[in-house]
């Protein structure tokens, strides 16, 4: 068994492994290892390591009880899935991101999220995560009574709240949406999770709208507070890996002349969508 080094990067979530060799052969013991601490803590770091994007896929899937880099008869995803201010036809080259999961609109959104620092210029804008796992076992008992039973919205239609300023704001047409209860139970680990947020959260069905948003906003409160945020400053080669549904993460503002920030981007499992379910964006800022 590999013998790694275990570093919590805060109480509630995340670790950084040291000593993981992503070249050298995975043994059971250190799978099992890596899967119960992405199981337990949401999140892992490695830093300074030499990852390919199918290493990256991998990685990936396994946290997830996923082997290989795609599913049976599926077409392995192409390596060109970037967050990046350089490279043409990436995600969300500029702006400022509010806190989200990715796909919360969706009914199976993706199970797991990563990150690899390809080309990181000094200052990088960070990447600030959430728990929605903690936020829910910290909810104050007034707050936790309001919320019980209650179901909320989620689309992937234009939904945005408080200081938008150099926000990045994406139009979509044909915006899908899906229904989950606020306390939602987190598929593989049986978790309750705290399942809301300011980006794609649109309302609290069934109550007046006034008493919806006064709800999420109370929920978005609880969730942001800063005592419980986690920034990760980006370094060239740093790999983190987080669990997309456990987790929430947002971005400070990226601006297209200022250093480069590309990092490559894998999500799995892909959502089952029908054509005409598939969003169209387009993309500006405030």
């Amino acid at each position: 068994m590999t013998q790694l080094e275990i570093r919590n990067l805060t109480p509630e979530f995340g670790v950084e492994i040291i000593g993981f060799d992503p070249k050298a052969p995975l043994d059971d013991e250190t799978r099992t290892q890596l899967q119960q601490l992405f199981d337990t803590r949401s999140l892992l770091l490695f830093r300074n390591i030499d990852l390919t994007h199918t290493e990256q896929l991998s990685l990936s899937r396994m946290l997830i009880r996923k082997e290989g880099a795609h599913e049976p008869g599926e077409t392995p995803p192409e390596d060109r899935f970037y967050v990046s201010n350089r490279r043409r036809d990436s995600a969300a080259p500029y702006g400022r991101l509010q806190f989200h999961s990715d796909t919360m609109w969706c009914d199976q959104p993706f199970e797991v999220l990563s990150l690899y620092g390809s080309e990181v210029e000094q200052p990088s804008a960070p990447t600030t995560f959430i728990s929605g796992i903690h936020a829910w076992k910290t909810l104050p008992d007034a707050l936790r009574q309001k919320l019980d039973g209650l179901e909320v919205l989620h689309t992937a239609g234009v939904v945005r709240r408080g200081d938008l300023s150099e926000v990045l704001v994406t139009e979509v047409e044909r915006p899908p949406t899906t229904a989950t209860r606020i306390g939602h139970t987190h598929p593989r680990t049986g978790a309750t999770i705290l399942y809301a947020c300011e980006q794609m959260t649109k309302e609290v069905i069934g109550l007046p709208a006034k008493e919806s948003e006064d709800i999420l906003e109370s929920v978005f409160e609880h969730l942001y507070q800063p005592a419980a945020q986690w920034d990760h400053e980006w370094q060239e080669k740093d790999f983190v890996v987080w669990d997309n549904i456990a987790l929430q993460h947002s971005r400070k503002n990226v601006s297209v002349e200022g250093p480069a920030r590309t990092l490559r981007k894998v999500a799995s499992p892909m959502p089952k969508l029908r054509p005409d379910q598939l969003p169209s964006y387009r993309a500006s800022a405030q």
